[in-house]
């Protein structure tokens, strides 16, 4: 006779696969609306930086939340969050409260996630290649974020420095749909194995 999973179980099964899907909503939303815009000038970049910033930020929040306790993607989540969350928030000042938002504010704003952001998604993945089906997939975006910061430090024009964030942020929700998905799928069997 089998019982049926409690509700914190049924979370927990979906929780990690589903994390990385939800994540990959802004990232593809901002990449897609940078990639369809005509206008690529550091105040569009900001506010772009700003709305991936945010908007990141609350889903990572909200996937948190729906996480068992013990689940290894939590720290990982609640750094990006502050990180993305302070990069937006930042950005968005940037635009509000100059005239002219320059290519050197968008550079260091968004170099600055990159930097933070792409060094703990690596050492995160590193240190839990044997405790998450996820950490692999983590090695891959942080060494792609940092890639970004190496860009951007070699830009000279904005049009280039939004391009090449447009360009992450496509790559990265593309990459976020297929780590989640196959997670997911590589979960399936395992749970049909032990029922």
């Amino acid at each position: 006779m089998t019982t049926a999973p409690s509700a914190d179980a049924s979370a927990a099964a979906r929780s990690p696969w589903l994390a990385p899907v939800l994540r990959a909503v802004p990232a593809l939303i901002v990449g897609l609306s940078i990639t369809f815009s005509a206008d690529h000038s550091a105040f569009i970049g900001l506010i772009m930086l700003g709305a991936f910033g945010l908007a990141t930020a609350a889903v990572l929040v909200l996937a948190d939340l729906r996480m068992r306790r013990g689940e290894p993607l939590r720290p990982l989540h609640r750094g990006l969050a502050v990180i993305t969350g302070i990069a937006g928030l930042l950005a968005l000042l940037a635009v509000a409260t100059t005239t002219t938002a320059g290519l050197g504010m968008l550079v260091l704003l968004v170099g600055g996630y990159a930097v933070l952001a792409g060094g703990l998604e690596l050492v995160w993945g590193i240190r839990h290649r044997d405790r998450s089906p996820l950490a692999r997939d983590a090695v891959v975006i942080g060494v792609g974020t940092l890639a970004l910061a190496v860009v951007l430090a070699f830009v000279g024009d904005p049009v280039s420095a939004v391009g090449f964030f447009g360009a992450y942020a496509v790559v990265l929700g593309i990459f976020l749909i297929i780590a989640g998905l196959s997670a997911r799928w590589t979960a399936q069997p395992k749970e049909h194995a032990a029922s």
